[in-house]
């Protein structure tokens, strides 16, 4: 970037400091450091306001505190609510021997813009180079024979990580009172400062920042280990949303979505590194604000203390985009028409099944399962439920004959009867909600079996089918023979 009033290039090449090496300290060589958490040169101070009277004397301190005030609030902003990523541009490629950054703005982890105005570039020859010296290859084992005989020139695959990070620079020094306690006495000082990116290479990323575990497990976005109090509180909220009927879904997923981001706005904490002196306001430490625009893989051959070249990979699938909220808005509207064709139509209420109640007894020969409202009296006939079997030795289906159904006094819980056994091991149930006999359920609504629990809406003019498969061991029912 052009240093303001100078019309030079403070940074190296196109404005970002020159690359880091493997194994050094982390920054580049380039004029531009570091910026740091409250640096001397670019305050913070999000919660600390100037207040003005008549007459009041100001110094330096009360303007880098009326400087800090609004620069803080904007990192804030930025690090909590939008996150680290890239806004535009940026792009990471190979041009011959060399690695270039394209111009583009980025957002870090502390809220602070990263511009590169002009490309930058790095050799990758001499990046290789201080890459091996700083890791040579281990000793190979001598052979057991003991005869040396000629190696091919090793090969080495090298991975490492293109990150932007904020740098600023002093500019446009203009005359100034000397301070009596600086011996240098000093007569000028600088009034600008100039802030850029810098482009690193480092061996390894810094952690991603990725808030809201409930709310990713629950939109499937995160796994949910065992021991994951917090994962598997999620898995219970999307399993009671999967279980909602499809008109009601919305409404459940809102609910979940607002009680598990509640859950984790509590829990969520700014990162503070030990003995660091800055407040704990940010997401991140300055360690983990880089911004990942890149992983590269190098293919090396050293041969001579000659470094050469091969393939070289570069994946930028690893960055983030930072999209802007209308662009946000939009994408969202394209979920829209499957949400409203789903709430478009009303479950008419009719009874459903409930998978988990499920179960055989009396030695497979009676069905039993449990419904979420009473069925209708008289409806309950051998005809509302089928019931076939699957030979896993490729003889086929069998139709297993329903003797009889009985309902419990609260006409909640069924219990089907057949004449035997299934015949084969993989059973399939069907509890029906349509066709000429299905089960209905009680006034006051009198509507058909509505199907699964979780499943479409059903009307009052016709319901749905409940399709549940069992596995029982394999074992030849009474008057039945396989072989």
């Amino acid at each position: 970037m052009t240093a303001l009033g100078t019309g030079s290039t403070p940074c190296g090449c196109g404005g970002g400091s020159a690359p880091d090496l493997p194994g050094t300290t982390g920054h580049g060589r380039g004029p531009c450091g570091p910026g740091p958490c409250v640096g001397e040169e670019l305050p913070v101070n999000p919660f600390l306001a100037l207040r003005v009277a008549f007459g009041m004397l100001l110094g330096e301190d009360d303007f880098r505190v009326l400087m800090g005030n609004p620069r803080g609030k904007h990192m804030l902003h930025n690090a909590w609510l939008h996150g680290p990523g890239v806004v535009w541009g940026l792009g990471v490629d190979r041009d011959g021997d060399e690695l270039r950054v394209l111009p583009g703005l980025a957002v870090d982890g502390l809220g602070r813009e990263l511009s590169l105005d002009a490309s930058w570039c790095v050799s990758l020859t001499e990046w290789a180079a201080s890459w091996t010296a700083r890791h040579p290859p281990e000793e190979e084992d001598a052979r057991q024979d003991g005869e040396q005989q000629p190696c091919p020139p090793p090969r080495r695959t090298v991975r490492a990580w293109v990150l932007a990070e904020f740098a600023s620079c002093p500019d446009r020094p203009v005359p100034a009172l000397a301070d009596p306690c600086d011996v240098t006495r000093r007569h000028d000082d600088f009034s600008r400062v100039v802030e850029t990116a810098r482009i690193t290479i480092r061996p390894c990323a810094p952690d991603p920042w990725r808030p809201y575990h409930r709310l990713r497990v629950l939109l499937g976005l995160d796994p949910a280990e065992p021991g994951d109090a917090a994962g598997q509180e999620a898995l219970r909220a999307a399993a009671e949303v999967a279980q909602a009927p499809a008109h009601l879904r919305p409404r459940a997923l809102l609910r979940a979505f607002r009680w598990l981001a509640a859950e984790d706005a509590t829990e969520q904490r700014p990162e503070c590194a030990e003995g660091d002196a800055c407040p704990p306001w940010a997401p991140v430490t300055e360690e983990h604000a880089a911004v990942v625009l890149a992983r590269l893989t190098v293919e090396l051959t050293e041969d001579d203390a000659c470094v050469r070249i091969g393939g070289v990979t570069v994946d930028p699938a690893v960055r983030t985009a930072i999209l802007p909220t209308t662009t946000v808005q939009e994408l969202v509207c394209g979920l829209a028409p499957g949400l409203l064709g789903s709430g478009a139509e009303e479950d008419a209420g009719g009874p459903r099944l409930i998978p988990a109640t499920v179960t055989w007894e009396r030695e497979n020969t009676r069905l039993t399962f449990e419904v979420t409202a009473p069925l209708a009296e008289g409806s309950a006939e051998p005809e509302g439920v089928e019931i076939t079997s699957l030979s896993a030795q490729g003889r086929g289906w069998a139709t297993d004959e329903v003797a009889a159904i009985r309902l419990s006094p609260d006409r909640r819980r069924v219990w089907v009867d057949l004449d035997q056994r299934p015949a084969y091991e993989t059973v399939r149930i069907r509890v029906r909600g349509t066709g000429p006999k299905p089960l209905y359920g009680a006034a006051p609504h009198h509507v058909p079996f509505a199907g699964l629990v979780g499943g479409p809406p059903g009307t009052r003019h016709e319901g749905h089918d409940a399709v549940v498969t069992t596995d029982m061991p394999r074992e030849s029912a009474a008057g039945r023979t396989e072989e």
